[in-house]
C-alpha cells in the first residue's frame, strides 16, 4: 500500500510500515482520500457484508465528487485481501422514486429498488455536503445495513452518521460510535484514539 497520502503523524502509530513523507504538502481531498483508505484498514465488517471471500470493499461517494482523480487512484487497491471498488452516485434524487411523464410506474419502482441495493452495497459512503438537505432519507435508508456512513458537514454524526470530517488540529475526525455499533461495525482502538468521540442521548437527541 502506498502510504505516502497518509496525512497526520498521528497516523505513524496506526502501521508497522516505514511512513514515506511526500515532497510537496499534500492537497485536501489527497488527504480525505487518504482517510477513506485507512478506515478500510481499521475497520471490521460482519462476513454477512461481503458475498464471499473475494468480494471487493466498496468506496461509495455520493453528490459532488470532493476527490475526483485522488479517488480513482485508490482503485484496485488490496487491503486486507480485499480490492478497493470505487462506485458513483449522482445523489438522493436517484433514490426518490419520483415518477417522471411516460415511464411505467412499475419500471420506476424496480430502478429504485436497485439503486437502493446498490447504495446498500457500499462499505464505506462518503455522503457530500450537496446533499445535506437530503442527510435524513439517505440514513433512513441505509437502516440495517452495515455502511460506514462518512461526510464533512455540520451535525453528521448528531443525525446518525459515523464519522465525520472536523477543521481541528487536534482531532481530525468525530466518531459516533452508538451508530456504528447499530451498523455493525467494529471500529479499531487505534482509529478511535485519534478521534473525538460523540455519544448521542437517544432520547432527547443531545450529545
Amino acid at each position: 500500500m502506498n502510504r505516502r497520502i497518509l496525512p497526520w503523524v498521528g497516523w505513524v502509530a496506526l502501521v508497522a510500515h516505514t511512513v514515506h513523507v511526500p515532497a510537496t504538502p499534500l492537497t485536501g481531498c489527497e488527504i480525505k482520500a487518504g482517510y477513506l483508505l485507512n478506515f478500510v484498514e481499521f475497520v471490521e465488517w460482519p462476513s454477512a457484508a461481503f458475498a464471499d471471500h473475494k468480494s471487493p470493499v466498496v468506496v461509495g461517494v455520493m453528490g459532488q465528487d470532493p476527490f475526483g482523480a485522488e479517488l480513482d487512484k485508490l482503485q484496485g487497491k488490496v487491503i486486507k485481501s480485499r480490492k478497493l471498488q470505487i462506485r458513483r452516485f449522482k445523489g438522493a434524487l436517484e433514490f426518490r422514486g419520483e415518477e417522471t411523464p411516460g415511464r411505467r410506474q412499475d419500471n420506476l419502482a424496480r430502478k429504485q429498488a436497485r439503486k437502493l441495493a446498490e447504495l446498500k452495497s457500499c462499505h464505506i459512503l462518503f455522503i457530500s455536503p450537496s446533499e445535506r438537505n437530503h442527510l435524513p432519507m439517505i440514513l433512513k435508508s441505509l437502516k440495517g445495513a452495515s455502511v460506514l456512513t462518512v461526510s464533512e458537514m455540520e451535525a453528521f454524526t448528531r443525525e446518525g452518521g459515523i464519522i465525520n470530517f472536523l477543521n481541528d488540529g487536534d482531532r481530525p475526525f468525530e466518531i459516533n460510535q452508538d451508530a456504528a455499533d447499530r451498523a455493525r461495525l467494529k471500529i479499531s482502538s487505534k482509529l478511535l484514539s485519534l478521534a473525538k468521540i460523540v455519544r448521542i442521548d437517544r432520547s432527547n437527541g443531545t450529545r
